[in-house]
């Protein structure tokens, strides 16, 4: 059962193995990459952050938190927590299609478990812990690292922000699994596919009314708040809309993604500076509407109708506006960017550890917030290049990052 392996494999933490590769794609994965690494940085500034003496990062909205704060980054970090996951799996699954192709069902599963699972294990018994002591010296029940790890182990290890790829892998195996009755179907849906090259604005309302269709009911029935229990953590309310953006990049992707909705000389890529004003447009349609006096004299129930489809809509507009921005200006080799591009899934792997350790470094100083971020930022930018270029130098390491 399952594909013939006949061609290319993926990325989103996956190589690609393909003679040419696409700098829009690597490029965009990357600065998604480098977009987490900053959303993480800025969690100890934001004004509404709070810190739980007792449970530490249990019950904290970030793992460590400062006095000093800054207003702007709450408004920079929704920005960023609207859509970009949902991207990051869109761009993951573009690849999958490919790479079931050339690997075949169980060897697609094999390498997933080998580049996706072996990672998450790592992180989640031996990253998170050094990364969330730093959190843990801050509570009033520290008696050292392995009193800590110990009770780690016995309530459930913290999977952190490599919660994405276990999802990721989850949905890669789903995949793997449900295209194999399907795949009768595909090359329909290959056709389908490229049509869109000219429907910017039908695709762009579909993945709108498709998007709203799938979060509404969940953020209605768990809050836009409630994690799935650990160490395989997930936001409930986002898991459709994970699923979804994975399940259109594995669309989009199956007949190649430079064609169709995707293609440089499409409608999309074309219209990129205008993609980009309404990604910023819904965004601040979102922070401004719902403060309205005319929303405020809804009832509970529409106000919260107004924000969920503000948010759907915001969400939808940023996902085009990038994939608009990176497929439609050229991309010129950068040498620096190529390494951070094969760097990127390692990065994003191992940067929680200097974040919140360079946080409690500079935590409670006089220094305003903003710098307190660059220095987080850029360290943690730096700090996990060069480890991971370290790690690369392993070959076993290397043929899993």
């Amino acid at each position: 059962m399952g594909f013939p392996a006949v061609l290319g494999t993926g990325q989103g933490g996956i190589r690609e193995a393909a003679p040419q590769r696409d700098l829009s794609i690597d490029y965009l994965r990357t600065t998604l990459t480098l977009m987490v690494l900053a959303h993480h940085s800025c969690l100890a500034y934001t004004s509404w952050a709070h810190f739980d003496p007792q449970q530490a990062f249990w019950a904290s909205t970030a793992p460590v938190v400062d006095v000093t704060r800054w207003a702007f980054f709450d408004y920079a970090e929704n920005f960023n927590d609207v859509f970009f996951m949902s991207l990051m799996f869109f761009v993951s699954g573009l690849f999958v299609y490919p790479a079931l192709r050339r690997h075949g069902t169980v060897g697609f599963i094999r390498d997933r478990l080998r580049r996706l699972g072996l990672p998450f294990l790592f992180a989640l018994v031996v990253l998170m812990p050094i990364a969330c002591y730093a959190s843990w010296q801050l509570s009033a029940n520290n008696h050292g690292f392995l009193d800590f790890y110990r009770m780690l182990a016995k309530r459930g290890f913290y999977a952190g922000p490599p919660w994405f790829i276990w999802v990721l892998l989850w949905f890669d195996v789903v995949a793997a699994l449900a295209v194999i009755p399907l795949q009768r179907w595909m090359p329909r849906a290959e056709r389908f596919v490229l049509r869109l090259k000219g429907k910017p604005y039908a695709s762009f309302v579909g993945c709108f009314f498709l998007s709203a269709i799938v979060f509404l009911p969940l953020l209605a029935r768990f809050g836009p708040s409630a994690w799935w229990g650990f160490p395989l953590e997930v936001q409930l309310s986002r898991v459709g809309l994970y699923a979804l953006w994975f399940g259109l990049g594995f669309l989009i992707g199956a007949p190649g993604f430079s064609e169709g909705l995707l293609a440089r000389d499409g409608g999309l890529a074309r219209s990129w500076p205008l993609w980009i004003a309404r990604c910023a447009l819904a965004y601040n349609a979102l922070v401004l509407v719902p403060q309205l006096t005319v929303v405020h004299r809804l009832s509970a129930l529409g106000q919260g109708g107004v924000w969920a489809l503000l948010w759907v809509l915001s969400c939808v507009a940023s996902c085009f506006g990038f994939l608009a921005l990176f497929r439609g200006v050229e991309m010129k080799p950068r040498w620096w960017m190529n390494s951070m591009s094969r760097c990127a899934y390692g990065m994003y792997l191992v940067h929680y550890v200097f974040v919140l350790w360079l946080q409690r470094l500079v935590l409670n100083r006089p220094v305003a917030a903003g710098f307190k971020f660059l220095f987080v930022f850029l360290g943690t930018v730096l700090l996990s290049w060069v480890t991971v270029q370290a790690a690369l130098r392993m070959p076993k390491v290397n043929t899993i990052l």
